[in-house]
């Protein structure tokens, strides 16, 4: 108390706020300082290892104004939050740090509250028996005149204590004999711990459990038999799958419309591989007959080209790949952004409390002002259904209703119905991963949502994707065929522009080069959510008949035996991006967009790099083109370009190890953590070339370089 009559500390606190912000150095000299009096301070755990400041500085932020204890903190308690806060920006080690004290008094909080619950236990016991007490071990602590009072909100720091109690030691018939009121002055009293069956032979523990279990009434026993939930719960009944497997959960979610022009990397043809199919040639190269790659790779690609090739949006695909890019520059495409904030809902509770808000007497609300409020305050506007293999014991026609309501929004929001919900929720997938790449900050859309969050939607969403594929096998079969084998023909289409008797400066060249680089990213995609339950083998390119029940992606799958194509491709997709002067995704909110800004993640490290040099870079690689060399070009000059196509490359490495189509909640929240880590290490890499290491790349630097200005030159 005396403490917080001090002048100056709010002022104090603003100025240590403003020093460490972005400051590694401040960060880490303020949570290394020990103080004078840091021998008589300890921590959470008794113990003197933290430092005196930071641990201080915790004490402080989990202190709240006690009227009756005469304790006022003067509004200290926010800005000691801030500070800590401002100390772990971009700070892994001051983080861990803060972490580690927050969670010890998370911790201990727990154990308060544990203990108070078993007392209130024992002061119920003088009612007879209670069922399942001997089964808790209930943790009792003597607590000296200053250590109890460190539960009061006013009281600053937490106290721990020795001697511990177990209720299966002490035992319920004794608890009946001797009495609540005699065994609760026992425990206060801090008198050593005693096992009944040794000073009065009423019997061992499990003879206390069983007999204990059978005064139990059924209603208890019904409860003790549920299942706990292990992945996403309802916001409002708070069960999911477990408790209740015939209703169908739905992520609150964010759906947005952007355009992208064609000049801009907004080809729709191109982005999804129409071009790259329908310019395949009719017949291998001479090298390439007789290899194998003709029946695995080749025949399957020119099969989904000849599905394709009369549909009118393939005819207006060629149309357009084929004019002069000039006359096309202004001509946009239109896509869908969905982000998400994790809070998961049953449909049918998302119905009644649609009503329940519309018709509240006193203050109605709109379906998503109601929903909003659910969704942690961020703002929504769909219910992304959670539909997959796991969800088979929902009925049909609810399913059927969920994916209606979402395609409506969908369709509403982009002021008409799209031709393919497959390439629909595929190019969401991809807008999304480029945003995460380029570290964009997902939440300046809809004011919440996290990395972690968005991750978990995108787990989701290529298991919807794989449901909307087998709808589509029996609606439109030339769909299906397209997105299924658009890996293979990216695969077959690596190999041709390799062999060394294809004619390279043909117009059909050129546009399968051209089609070859955009379609990388989509190809990717599927090759992860078509071929990862499967090795890949003479009958790779056909869905593993067992892929359902695959828990695990097997070794020697599609990506992980042909990554590096995968990767030679994103590198010329790169590189016409780098040559279009796109640095970021095309999906920017117009919000702060008067700052001249681009919000970045909060774990997005910026290089040093000039628009200038960017500029400057950009010429010489058009002049290397002219003069058909490329000079004593650096990766570093490249960075800016590769940076976003490297974290996206490593982004799908995590997910091909980690996605399978039988994943239950409880694994992709696991999965999504991993990934979480392969993000943020990308994002935190200090150059390109630390980024290449944390990727995992094992091509060269030359190889790098050559392959993105094959993109660069393709343009």
């Amino acid at each position: 108390r005396d403490y917080y009559q001090c002048n100056g500390l709010q002022t104090a606190f603003r100025i240590l706020i403003g020093l460490s912000a972005y400051h590694s150095p401040t960060q880490c000299f303020l949570a290394d300082v020990l103080g004078s009096g840091s021998q008589d301070v300890v921590n959470v755990d008794g113990n003197r290892d933290d430092p005196v400041f930071i641990t201080f500085t915790h004490w402080i932020e989990s202190t709240s104004d006690n009227v009756t204890a005469n304790v006022n903190t003067k509004g200290l308690g926010l800005l000691a939050e801030t500070l800590l806060d401002a100390l772990t920006e971009n700070n892994p080690k001051v983080k861990d740090k803060v972490a580690c004290l927050r969670q010890k008094t998370r911790d201990r909080k727990k154990e308060i509250a544990e203990e108070r619950r078993n007392r209130a236990l024992v002061g119920m016991s003088s009612f007879g028996p209670l069922a399942g007490v001997t089964s808790v071990e209930g943790i009792f602590t003597r607590r000296n005149a200053a250590s109890s009072g460190s539960t009061n909100s006013g009281t600053i720091g937490l106290d721990v204590e020795t001697p511990t109690y177990s209720l299966s030691e002490i035992g319920t018939s004794s608890l009946v004999q001797e009495g609540s009121a005699s065994i609760s002055d026992k425990i206060i009293e801090g008198k050593p711990s005693f096992k009944v069956s040794e000073a009065s032979g009423i019997g061992t523990s499990t003879e206390v459990d069983r007999k204990s279990d059978e005064s139990k009434p059924a209603w208890m026993l019904e409860m003790e038999a549920m299942e706990d939930e292990d992945g996403l719960t309802c916001a409002i009944c708070h069960e999911g799958r477990t408790l209740q497997p015939t209703e169908l959960l739905g992520l609150y979610a964010y759906v947005k419309k952007i355009s992208i022009p064609f000049n801009r990397g907004g080809g729709r043809g191109n982005i999804d591989g129409t071009v790259l199919l329908l310019s395949l040639p009719q017949s291998l190269p001479g090298s390439l007959v007789g290899t194998g790659v003709d029946d695995d790779w080749f025949q399957p690609a020119r099969s989904a080209a000849a599905a394709i090739q009369s549909s009118p949006n393939a005819i207006a695909a060629m149309s357009i790949a084929s004019s002069p890019s000039s006359s096309i520059s202004g001509r946009p495409s239109n896509f869908i952004i969905t982000v998400a904030a994790g809070n998961a809902i049953h449909c049918t509770c998302h119905s009644r409390a649609r009503t329940a808000d519309r018709n509240h007497p006193k203050a109605p609300k709109s379906e998503w002002e109601g929903a909003s409020l659910r969704n942690s305050r961020v703002t929504c506007n769909v219910l992304f259904p959670l539909v997959s293999s796991k969800s088979s014991n929902v009925p049909i026609m609810a399913v059927e209703n969920a994916l209606g309501d979402h395609q409506t929004v969908v369709a509403n929001t982009l002021g008409s119905r799209p031709k393919s919900m497959l390439w629909t929720v595929l190019h969401d997938i991809r807008l999304l991963l480029l945003r995460i790449s380029y570290g964009e900050a997902l939440n300046a859309d809809c004011g919440g949502g996290s990395l972690s969050s968005n991750l978990l939607l995108l787990f989701y969403s290529l298991q919807m994707v794989d449901m909307l594929s087998d709808d589509a096998e029996h609606d439109a079969p030339e769909t299906a065929q397209h997105a299924r084998e658009l890996p293979t023909g990216f695969l077959i289409a690596s190999e041709i522009l390799r062999a060394e008797d294809y004619l390279k400066d043909s117009p059909t060249a050129k546009r399968l080069q051209r089609g070859f680089a955009d379609a990388a990213p989509m190809a990717a995609i599927c090759c992860i959510l078509y071929y990862n339950t499967a090795n890949d083998d003479v009958n790779g390119h056909k869905k593993s008949s067992g892929g359902n029940d695959v828990m695990v992606p097997p070794p020697k799958r599609r990506w992980e035996i042909n990554k590096n194509r995968f990767l030679c491709g994103l590198l010329r997709c790169a590189g016409r991006r780098y040559a279009l002067g796109l640095d970021g995704s095309g999906c920017e909110s117009n919000r702060g967009a008067s700052s001249g800004r681009r919000k970045r993640s909060g774990s997005f490290t910026e290089w040093d790099i000039s628009e200038s040099e960017i500029s400057l870079n950009r010429s010489s690689c058009k002049v290397s083109s002219r003069l058909g060399k490329r000079g004593n070009t650096s990766i570093d000059d490249y960075e800016k370009g590769l940076r976003p196509i490297v974290s996206f490359f490593a982004l799908l490495d995590q997910f091909s190890a980690e996605f399978t189509l039988s994943m239950t909640d409880k694994m992709v929240e696991e999965s999504c953590v991993r990934v979480l880590k392969v993000v943020e290490s990308c994002q935190r890499s200090d150059n390109i070339r630390c980024l290449i290491r944390q990727a995992k790349i094992t091509l060269d630097q030359e190889k790098i370089i050559k392959e993105f200005e094959y993109g660069i030159h393709s343009l």
